[in-house]
């Protein structure tokens, strides 16, 4: 009985050995074994290293998708989380959280009507329900939102001493 040894892994111009055989051919073997253990081992620490380049290099998230999570957390009264999709530098954080917070109007849920992009800029037509103190149920609106891309991420811009609601609904 034999058995056929890979080229490249010792044993050069023999097809075959015996599965019986002298210490000095374990050897060899053992050392195609290893070389095949470390080409496998290099490959896969390879592939990781490419797939984690590739997760850092993800493009920055679409409007839309900023849109989304920012109106989702509005609607579920995520401030921070709103905070961080708002254009940096407009209000510092303790302030924007306290107008949030404690505005007046408490959204409930939001669709998308239209985006319209303009070089950096756009505008994004939403559909809002909210509830304002005093009424037993929501109310509708549609309301113009602007957004800025900056360093290539899209920004929500809530204008300054705006607490998130549209002038006529103040």
């Amino acid at each position: 009985m034999t058995a056929k040894l890979q080229p490249g892994c010792g044993g050069e111009g023999m097809n075959t050995f015996p599965l019986t055989r002298g210490s000095g051919q374990n050897n060899e073997i053992g050392g195609c074994l290893l070389r095949y253990c470390k080409t496998i081992t290099v490959a896969t620490f390879a592939l990781s290293m490419l797939g984690m380049v590739a997760s850092c290099g993800e493009k920055p998230a679409s409007l839309e998708k900023r849109v989304k999570a920012y109106w989702e957390a509005r609607v579920k009264g995520q401030a921070e989380k709103s905070f961080e999709i708002e254009v940096p530098g407009t209000l510092d954080k303790p302030t924007y959280l306290k107008r949030i917070l404690t505005a007046p109007v408490t959204f409930t849920s939001y669709s998308i009507q239209a985006i319209k992009e303009n070089g950096n800029e756009a505008v994004v037509e939403l559909q809002t329900e909210y509830l304002l103190p005093g009424l037993s149920r929501p109310v509708s609106s549609s309301m113009l939102d602007k957004w800025m891309r900056m360093k290539g991420q899209w920004y929500h811009h809530l204008p300054v001493g705006d607490d998130g609601t549209s002038a006529e609904r103040r």
